[in-house]
């Protein structure tokens, strides 16, 4: 199968990997000292964490797209440490940032710093639409805390105290991004939630349309609802309470959800009616993850304020909220501070992961995401428990059913004997949706071709294997 793709990074990229993954070497997994770990670290840890839970590895070694057990089991990563790892794990080059950029300075207290100024220009100029050049920045230290500050400010500048979130929504699991995510997996025993939350719905989930409607021919109905729900007297909503309408450029954690051409546009025209704020939540699809720096750049649609974190800093955690300068404008001095934010090498580093994105690999992206999505849809034909593909850059979905007519899903013990499955031949996966069905292809964005088709090959495998049980 062809690839409109310029193979001449390939070289360069090599460099970055292991080359000889995956490398199975253990005979069980998790192997004799990653087992020995786990057990060390359960006995001082919860249980509330995703690894060892869902995926029962160890990692002790990372480079570009691929992970090294302390067996020295090494895997392929399709993870990207749940895309965060854009550029890969420990690239040269921000090593050398960190090496160089800590000897000088690490953390201020919230201060001005060069590498923060530098970052701010960098946002400021790659802003999107009508945001280029005439945004401002603030700082946080993970997506949730972006999603905080962004909901924070949006109720301080409107005066007003409501924020409206999608179904089927992740933006957090604190706070008030707690009360915006609906999965009940991070929600429930951690009541009463925020109360100054509305969801609406439903997003635009063509496979699971709950209109049993077919795009295009649906005329976007379920985007003409969110504006019934939001502009109608009688819905439940008080308009005259709501800041902000918060919403993902490619549902993530919901399912890897891409919405089709029209819809966010005719969101961003019904806030505007509203007169209300956009917030595009970034964390999950941004920084170069879709083959554009934002997913929203996709749809054309101008918001008034963005969270970024995840890819953003990469290795260092580290996030950001660019906003209109209608938004910053009238924000008052001296009512935000978080001490450890805009730390002067964190910064530093995330200059270099925009510098690195910008080199070639957003396009590159966009080509081999194309060629995946191309090689497992073909894969429908023989592996009826594919049910969708479905993404856009590296940010793909494949959707299992146990039935492609009612459109069943796997069942959680289905999932989980797949994804072992993956990972004893050297595959990394993690699962999202609303039902939990849904692999996700996320690698970072260095992956070499050679390690993208030798994952799939594996994929296709497994998934025939899991065939054959789940089908008798």
């Amino acid at each position: 199968m062809g690839i409109d793709v310029d193979l001449s990074m390939e070289k360069d990229l090599a460099k970055l990997s292991y080359d000889e993954a995956p490398r199975i070497i253990s005979d069980f997994l998790p192997g004799p000292k990653s087992q020995e770990l786990i057990a060390a670290e359960m006995e001082v840890e919860t249980v509330t964490r995703v690894i060892p839970n869902v995926m029962n590895t160890v990692w002790e070694e990372a480079k570009g797209a691929t992970v090294k057990d302390p067996d020295e089991n090494i895997y392929i990563d399709l993870t990207a440490g749940i895309a965060v790892n854009n550029i890969g794990h420990c690239h040269p080059r921000v090593l050398e940032t960190i090496y160089r950029e800590s000897k000088k300075m690490m953390h201020n207290p919230d201060a001005t710093n060069p590498n923060r100024v530098k970052l701010g220009q960098k946002l400021q100029q790659l802003a999107p639409g009508e945001l280029k050049g005439r945004a401002k920045m603030a700082y946080g230290l993970s997506g949730s805390s972006a999603v905080e500050i962004a909901t924070k400010f949006a109720r301080s500048v409107s005066g007003k105290s409501h924020i409206v979130a999608f179904e089927g929504a992740y933006h957090g699991a604190l706070g008030t991004t707690l009360g915006l995510t609906t999965s009940q997996q991070f929600r429930s025993n951690y009541g009463p939630f925020n109360q100054n939350v509305y969801h609406v719905g439903p997003y635009a989930y063509c496979y699971r349309c709950p209109l049993k409607l077919e795009y295009p021919g649906c005329d976007l109905e379920c985007a003409k609802y969110v504006e019934h729900q939001l502009l109608s007297p009688s819905s439940g909503i008080d308009l005259d309470r709501v800041a902000a309408l918060i919403v993902e450029p490619v549902q993530g954690e919901g399912g890897y959800v891409p919405p089709p051409d029209g819809f966010l546009q005719a969101l961003k025209k019904t806030c505007e009616k509203a007169g209300i704020l956009y917030i595009d939540d970034e964390v999950q699809a941004g920084m170069g993850r879709t083959g554009k720096m934002f997913a929203i750049e996709h749809y054309g649609v101008t918001p008034d304020m963005i969270t970024l974190g995840k890819a953003l800093g990469g290795d260092l955690p580290f996030s950001a909220i660019v906003m209109a300068d209608s938004v910053a404008d009238n924000l008052t001095p001296m009512s935000h501070i978080l001490t450890a934010v805009g730390n002067a090498t964190s910064s530093a580093v995330a200059c270099t992961n925009i510098d690195i994105l910008q080199e070639g690999l957003l396009e590159r992206t966009a080509a081999m995401g194309s060629y995946a999505i191309s090689v497992l849809k073909d894969m429908m034909d023989e592996i009826e428990v594919i049910g969708d593909v479905r993404g856009k850059g590296f940010m793909i979905a494949v959707e299992m059913v146990r039935n492609r007519e009612t459109k069943e899903p796997f069942d959680l013990g289905e999932m989980m004997q797949t994804l072992l499955a993956l990972r004893d031949k050297g595959v990394l996966m993690l699962p999202c949706g609303r039902h939990t069905n849904v692999f996700r292809l996320m690698p970072p964005l260095v992956i070499t071709k050679k390690h993208l088709d030798r994952s799939l090959e594996i994929i296709r495998g497994v998934f025939k294997e899991v065939q054959k049980d789940v089908l008798g």
